[in-house]
């Protein structure tokens, strides 16, 4: 069901130049019923630098291998530049035999993520959607369907920059959420150069990282250098979202956003990835069995102790299915899903306090959406089960227990990770943060 925007009316050192990168409810029950509204923000709300990300309704389990990107590569992160005539692909898998349609609802969110504007506001025509592109899975073992939904289109056009929530529903019920996702909207104005220092820290194996953005606005907004902020985000992990809203003012005008020292990136557990393209006892896979339904896969144990591999291209929070499976036809629906099991030995093969959780790109790089982990007394690590389906993907672990953190930072090596960075305006005749440009650099 569509609903007219009319009718609401009528009804109420690496180094990268660019020249000129919510509020929500938890599943509650069958049907996930949320409430969609949202608080307008203080002057003080709008003028703190937070370090957040979007508050995303919980994935139903019958949800699986949700994938968003630009165009058709699956390794772009969810960026748009507004009205350029890019658009942005929505792929998941509905894990039912059967097949129905669904809805898709848009909601605009201010810097911090508070939903903040009415549809008439930032959208033009409609304010939602159906989706009804969707095929059964081919042949195999467990049966799912593919549905996918590529955007903006004849029916959503977006009239302004800025973070965005898309909202996978029950046809017609705007609050029967199966799934959220953010992207963004860029106007990609004025000019970024992104930069990146490294800052040694005591007791600390590598040096943390310190991005850099020198921003120079466009002709039209350089009047007021305290209107803009810029938010820091590494690997695609927007949960971890680290902003500065007060700039060095010392080159106008251009800004440079530099974070505080105590907010650099330090060394995480968040380089770790696997292929299951082929089900073979490779690339970190210790064992497979075929004779269950759904397969089965062992992971080789990952090491508080030792870090992850470096990549060759990061995935930055991306899934990769018809990348990681060329030559098999038609992954996207062909591709198996299969149980399986990772393993994380803590420091000295002792339990943590607090819980343990396994997150990564099949869970948008939340750790609130990832899967927690059991205790094996007698192999002295953690094992969690995730229903993954063949691909490849980045993942990390999480738990509230310091002794974690100082292990990785005492033990482990730095990893090339992918740093981007969004700078926002104020822009008060439209009461909300336009996106005006975003930059990436690896490092």
């Amino acid at each position: 069901m569509r609903i007219s925007i009319i009718g609401l009316l009528v009804a109420g050192m690496s180094v990268l130049v660019l020249a000129g990168g919510c509020v929500s409810s938890e599943e509650a029950g069958s049907n996930a019923e949320v409430d969609a509204s949202s608080a307008s923000r203080s002057e003080k709300e709008r003028r703190e630098p937070r370090s957040s990300g979007p508050n995303l309704a919980r994935q139903r389990d019958v949800i699986r291998t949700v994938q968003l990107y630009r165009g058709a590569n699956e390794r772009t992160s969810p960026i748009i530049e507004r009205e350029s005539g890019e658009s942005l692909t929505l792929e998941f898998d509905l894990m039912e035999q059967e097949g129905r349609p669904l809805s898709i609802y848009f909601y605009h969110a201010d810097r911090n993520w508070t939903r903040d504007l009415s549809p008439t506001q930032f959208l033009e025509s409609y304010r939602d959607d159906d989706l009804v592109d969707y095929r059964p899975s081919q042949g195999t073992a467990v049966p799912y369907v593919h549905y996918t939904y590529r955007f903006p289109n004849d029916d959503i056009q977006f009239r302004l920059s800025g973070n965005y929530v898309l909202r996978v529903t029950e046809r017609g019920r705007e609050n029967a959420v199966l799934f959220e996702r953010a992207f963004f909207v860029t106007d990609e104005e004025g000019s970024l150069r992104l930069e990146s220092t490294s800052i040694a820290i005591p007791g600390q194996r590598q040096q943390s990282i310190r991005p850099v953005a020198r921003f120079t606005p466009p002709a039209g907004f350089q009047g007021d250098p305290l209107g803009y902020t810029t938010c820091f985000v590494r690997n695609g992990r927007l949960s971890d979202t680290r902003c500065e809203d007060r700039p060095r003012l010392s080159n106008q005008p251009s800004l440079a956003f530099e974070l505080d020292r105590s907010r650099a990136f330090d060394p995480v557990t968040a380089n770790y990835t696997v292929d299951l393209s082929s089900l073979r006892g490779r690339d970190k896979i210790e064992r497979t069995d075929r004779t269950l339904t759904p397969f089965r896969v062992l992971l080789e144990p990952d090491y508080a102790r030792f870090s992850g591999r470096n990549m060759d291209s990061p995935l930055n929070g991306q899934i990769l299915v018809r990348d990681a499976l060329r030559g098999y036809g038609n992954p996207a629906r062909t591709a198996e899903y299969v149980r399986t099991t990772f393993a994380f030995v803590p420091p000295n093969e002792r339990p943590l306090s607090g819980e343990v959780v396994v997150a990564g790109s099949f869970s948008g790089m939340d750790v609130e959406q990832g899967t927690g982990m059991d205790w094996k007394p007698g192999r002295g690590r953690y094992e969690g089960n995730v229903l993954l389906k063949q691909g490849r993907y980045q993942y990390f672990y999480s738990s509230p227990d310091s002794l974690l953190q100082k292990t990785v930072r005492e033990s482990q090596a730095r990893l090339r990770s992918t740093y981007t960075s969004f700078v926002y305006y104020e822009d008060v005749s439209e009461n909300t943060d336009r996106l005006l440009r975003v930059g990436s650099v690896q490092q």
